[in-house]
């Protein structure tokens, strides 16, 4: 560690069965510099640890084994690495995703070399299954950017991010020029990962996607999978109010930062999967996430009012019905 030019954050918890494709990948990378990938076990109750090991063992110069005793959690387990990386530049992926293009690495580093007033790069990606299997239907409506080019403000107000966590790749001195505004601000550093990491990013610099297929996003929701997808990409009460707060907490963070930032747009598209979804929520539960909808809108008025409209054409659809 210290010489060289790109360190690889890999966060893993129990993904036993994925995280040897994922360092595969990164061992496979075809460069004309020296990169390291910084490997943080959180502490796994399968074999994923012992895995992680044989590469080490294999290939000692790449991957820098660290084998948690104590769980930290994801937004832990990957502040740790990230204070651990010494390279220019950071790419980021998780254990169970993995690159489809050897030369990922060098053509990022290739772009970001070239254009100094950008502190990001990205690629686009393919979405898979338990198996590798694409699964390009779910690519349509996936959130991330469908061809290359200049990533804006506006678009991550539309709720489009410039590419999947393991197609990125970041300047490092970028996070010294945000760092103290962060601070300033009493913002929680370790809160900046994925979606957070991105708005903070664009206060500081440009984003760019190259329009090139760099990784898969393995796409699994079978519990006990290991996956991220497994544990958050379900529509719950509970996940629900964390994906609004989240907002919020974005858009507070974008003011300080001095960004223009609305996420009302995106609440009136909310409301209306509520009103459609609302037979899978408790009365109590729909209050809640109504409630807070509305408590968290700048137009409250325009919120209440389509809200109002989706209940007079629930009623009639029930007159109707029984009729």
């Amino acid at each position: 560690m210290g010489n060289k030019k790109v360190s690889i954050v890999v966060a893993t918890y129990n993904q036993e069965k994925y995280i040897g494709k994922t360092l595969e990948s990164i061992v496979s990378q075809k460069t004309n510099f020296e990169f390291e990938a910084i490997v943080g076990d959180d502490c796994s109750t399968d074999s994923n640890a012992a895995i992680i090991k044989e590469y080490a063992e294999k290939y000692p110069d790449i991957i820098v084994p660290i084998l948690r005793e104590k769980n930290l959690g994801m937004a832990g387990n990957t502040m740790d690495i990230m204070m651990r990386a010494t390279g220019e530049y950071i790419a980021f992926i998780e254990g169970d995703d993995y690159w489809l293009d050897e030369n990922k690495l060098q053509k990022q580093v290739d772009f970001l070399d070239s254009h100094p007033d950008y502190v990001a790069c990205f690629g686009l990606c393919q979405i898979v299954d338990a198996n590798g299997v694409r699964q390009e239907d779910r690519e349509q409506w996936s959130s991330f950017m469908k061809e290359g080019g200049e990533y804006t403000v506006e678009m991550f107000q539309d709720y489009i991010l410039p590419g999947q966590t393991a197609t990125s790749m970041y300047r490092r001195v970028a996070y010294g020029a945000l760092q103290q505004k962060l601070m300033e601000a009493k913002i929680d550093v370790s809160k900046m990962i994925d979606r957070s990491q991105v708005l903070c990013m664009l206060s500081v610099g440009k984003m760019y996607n190259l329009g090139e297929y760099l990784a898969a996003y393995r796409y699994v929701i079978t519990e006990g999978s290991g996956s991220w997808s497994s544990q958050n990409d379900f529509y719950s009460k509970d996940n629900v109010l964390k994906y609004l707060q989240g907002m919020k907490d974005m858009e507070h963070t974008a003011e300080v930062l001095g960004l223009k930032l609305n996420f009302d747009a995106r609440r009136v598209f909310e409301l209306n999967k509520l009103e459609d979804s609302a037979n899978q929520f408790s009365k109590e539960d729909y209050c809640e996430i109504y409630n807070q909808l509305v408590e968290d809108s700048y137009n409250k008025k325009e919120l209440t009012g389509i809200h109002r409209k989706r209940q007079i054409k629930r009623l009639i659809r029930k007159v109707v019905g029984k009729n």
